[in-house]
């Protein structure tokens, strides 16, 4: 009699270990983000598990998550009957589309994902924390650095060495500081994203270095510069520059003045103008008044009877009377054409041209500097400048004396109205001398 073979023991609990098991996650679809409130309408939060197994054949999960709006479902083939913004209904089918094949083929989903589709999910999931300035200048950022360079590439594809050579490339052509730092931040950032979302295992841009060799401009001009620079433009650009001297203001606060914000010898500044609207200014610091010196505050009511009389009219509106002029239109147009007639900080360029490196942050710079050697300590010049602290004691303990900054303010003016006078002086000469006798 022949015995039949004895099974191998069988261990239970590998029972059902391979095989397939029914998904009946609806996931969480909310138009609401924790920390950071209520999204715009037609945006909506969606969380759900990605199934996966391991190594050792174990099943395991991640929690995955995505802002769902019009343009994500029209990216994925959705045809929706409305053309306003998506409604919470077509919101839930992309979401069960989302899970659905993500935990159908996990595996080759994680290799579709590319780096800009990941990058431009961290930004619809920051935008709702960043204030208006911030979003518009970090997506310009991320879109112009890091997709225009990594978008097209499979997330988990990238590896650190071809991210340190990307960096080192910035730093040879002369990238500033400011920029690569926020570079390596963001490309941090969102390839951490990559790692919590589950497409790759580690971060690849951990541990790249880079650091920028461009020294930080420190240009200004001088009392005769900025006198020179009067000198090159009259009327409406006359006030504006000197503004911008005198009060150290920034571009988007002066092109942010209304009529109503002229108080006598001082001005106002509550607005500011980010991506063509007015906005809060950029600081706690920064929205306050600041004090007008005698010739300047002339000047400016002289001003105000050749604009249009409403309490809210713009100091300076640009062509369409309802908007006010953008600051890089005012840069191209009329500041460094002024800067380049009057001969301040240019140079030639390649093609034999003259250039000047004046700019915003050059004047706001000499404003600074100017004030600076007429005010008697360090906290007037924080406080004529309006920024949030110059250092910790002096943040704290020392406080301005409001006499001594109207009085450097005076002493500034007066100094350039004086150098002001000569140039226009020993123009009038030259003029005279030219002259056939």
């Amino acid at each position: 009699m022949i015995k039949s073979p004895i099974p191998p023991p069988v261990d239970l609990k590998t029972i059902g270990l391979h095989l397939p098991r029914p998904r009946s996650q609806r996931g969480w679809l909310s138009d609401k983000m924790p920390k950071r409130g209520k999204l715009a309408r037609g945006r909506y939060w969606a969380r759900w598990r990605i199934y996966y197994r391991t190594a050792s054949g174990s099943e395991e999960s991640k929690r995955a998550e995505k802002i769902i709006d019009r343009e994500l479902a029209e990216r994925m083939g959705f045809e929706l009957a409305n053309d306003g913004p998506l409604n919470k209904t077509d919101a839930r089918k992309v979401l069960e589309r989302l899970i659905r094949e993500t935990n159908e083929t996990p595996k080759a989903f994680s290799i579709k994902m590319t780096f800009g589709e990941l990058a431009r999910e961290y930004i619809a999931m920051n935008r709702g924390a960043w204030g208006d300035q911030t979003a518009r200048v970090s997506t310009q950022l991320i879109e112009t650095h890091l997709i225009g360079n990594f978008g097209a590439r499979p997330v988990r594809d990238l590896t650190d060495v071809e991210l340190q050579e990307f960096l080192d490339r910035m730093v040879a052509a002369g990238g500033s500081r400011s920029l690569i730092s926020k570079v390596k931040m963001y490309l941090r950032a969102i390839l951490k994203r990559g790692v919590k979302n589950g497409l790759i295992k580690a971060n690849p841009a951990e541990d790249v270095r880079a650091k920028s060799k461009k020294r930080s401009s420190e240009l200004w001009h001088t009392s005769e510069e900025c006198a020179a620079l009067y000198s090159s433009v009259t009327g409406r650009d006359h006030l504006a520059i000197r503004l911008l001297v005198q009060l150290g203001l920034r571009s988007e606060e002066l092109f942010a003045l209304r009529r109503d914000d002229v108080r006598e010898d001082e001005l106002v500044i509550d607005e500011a103008i980010v991506n063509g609207h007015a906005k809060e200014p950029k600081t706690a610091a920064s929205a306050s008044s600041v004090f007008l010196p005698p010739d300047l505050a002339t000047e400016v009511m002289h001003y105000l009877e050749t604009i249009e009389a409403h309490p809210k009219a713009w100091l300076f509106p640009s062509n369409r009377k309802s908007l006010p002029i953008r600051p890089g239109n005012f840069l191209r147009r009329v500041l460094k054409p002024a800067a380049t007639r009057a001969g301040v900080a240019v140079s030639k360029n390649a093609k034999g041209e003259l250039i000047t490196k004046l700019n915003f942050q050059s004047l706001r710079r000499t404003s600074s500097t100017l004030f600076g050697a007429k005010a008697k300590d360090p906290k007037s010049t924080q406080s004529h400048m309006r920024h949030a602290s110059a250092q910790t004691t002096l943040g704290i303990y020392q406080k301005a004396i409001p006499a001594e900054v109207k009085a450097a303010a005076r002493a500034l003016e007066a100094e350039l109205l004086e150098k002001e006078r000569e140039i226009e002086k020993k123009l009038r000469e030259e003029v005279g001398n030219a002259r056939p006798s």
